[in-house]
C-alpha cells in the first residue's frame, strides 16, 4: 500500500513537472519572442520583460509569492504542495528555456502554437490537482470579495485587463488579436483535455451469455456490472441486459470478452460525460 502511495505521488509530480515544462516552451518557442501578451501572470511577465528585460521566471514567482500569501489569509486555506511546487518549477523553466530561440516569425503560427503548448501544460497542471498561481489565486480573492462574479469570469476580466495593457503599451492592434487568440486556444485546450479526463462509456448489453461476460469484465476489466432484467418485445423473451461504465481506453478490452463469448451480442454506447464512484474519480480544476 505504502509502494501503491509512493508510485502514485512520483506520477502526480511527474504529471506536473511535464505540464509546467509545456507551458514555458509555449512562452518562450512562440509567445516571448513576438510580445503576444495572453493574459495571466505569464502574459504580465512578458509585458515586464519586453520594457525592462527583467528575467520572466523571476518576475512570475515575485508575483506569486504575495498572492500566496494573500489566498492563505484570505481564502482561509493553503493552496498546498503540489501548487507551490509548481509555481517555482514554471517560472524556473521559464528562465531556463528562455535561452531557446523562437520557432517562428509568423505571428498567427506563435498565437496558435504557443496557445497550445499553454493549454496542454496548464491542463496537465490541473489533472495533476495543481495550479501554476498567478490569476487563478487572484480570480478566487475577486470572487470572495464579490460573490455574484464567479471564478472564471473573474480570469476572464482578468485576461482581458492584461492583453488590453499589452495593446496600450505597444500600441499594436494586432497584438492584442494575436493575444484573444492565443488566450481561446489556452482556454479550449485546458477545457478539452480536463473534460476528457472525466468522460467515460456507458456499455449496454444484450446477450444471452450475460452471466459469463460479466464475470470476465468484473475479473478482467476489473469495472463493475450491473444487470437489468428486460424483456424483449420481439420473442417475448425475458433476459439480463448488462450495463457497464468504462474509460474509452478500456473499450476495445470490452468488446472483445464480449465478442469471444457472443459475437452476435448487441451492445449499445452511450456517452457519460461526467462518472464518479467507486474506480471513477473526478479531475479537479483549481
Amino acid at each position: 500500500m505504502k509502494l501503491k502511495k509512493t508510485v502514485r505521488t512520483i506520477k502526480i509530480y511527474a504529471a506536473i513537472t511535464a505540464g509546467v515544462f509545456l507551458a514555458s516552451l509555449g512562452i518562450n518557442l512562440f509567445l516571448a519572442p513576438h510580445a503576444i501578451v495572453s493574459g495571466g501572470a505569464s502574459g504580465i511577465a512578458i509585458l515586464v520583460n519586453r520594457l525592462t528585460g527583467f528575467p520572466m521566471g523571476t518576475f512570475m514567482l515575485l508575483i506569486n509569492i504575495p498572492l500566496f500569501i494573500l489566498g492563505s489569509i484570505f481564502l482561509g486555506h493553503g493552496f498546498g504542495i503540489r501548487s507551490i511546487y509548481g509555481t517555482i518549477l514554471f517560472s524556473v523553466f521559464t528562465d531556463v528555456t528562455a535561452l531557446l530561440p523562437g520557432l517562428t516569425e509568423n505571428l498567427i503560427m506563435a498565437s496558435v502554437f504557443g496557445g497550445a503548448l499553454l493549454g496542454m501544460g496548464f491542463g496537465i497542471v490541473f489533472l495533476a490537482g495543481a495550479t501554476s498561481g498567478g490569476t487563478d489565486i487572484l480570480a478566487s480573492l475577486g470572487h470572495k470579495a464579490i460573490p455574484a462574479v464567479d471564478v472564471g469570469k473573474w480570469i476572464f476580466i482578468i485576461d482581458i485587463v492584461i492583453i488590453s495593457s499589452g495593446a496600450y503599451l505597444f500600441r499594436n492592434t494586432e497584438l492584442v488579436l494575436a493575444g484573444i487568440l492565443t488566450l481561446f486556444i489556452n482556454s479550449l485546450l485546458v477545457d478539452y483535455i480536463i473534460s476528457g479526463a472525466n468522460v467515460a462509456k456507458i456499455v449496454y448489453i444484450i446477450s444471452d451469455k450475460s452471466e459469463e461476460i460479466a464475470k470476465e469484465i468484473m475479473e478482467k476489466v476489473e469495472r463493475g456490472v450491473t444487470g437489468i432484467y428486460t424483456r424483449g418485445m420481439y420473442i417475448k423473451e425475458d433476459r439480463t441486459m448488462l450495463m457497464c461504465v468504462v474509460k474509452r481506453f478500456e473499450l476495445i478490452r470490452l468488446e472483445r470478452i464480449v465478442e469471444r463469448h457472443d459475437k452476435r451480442a448487441f451492445l449499445v454506447y452511450s456517452q457519460a460525460r461526467q462518472v464518479t464512484g467507486e474506480g471513477f474519480k473526478i479531475y479537479p480544476i483549481h
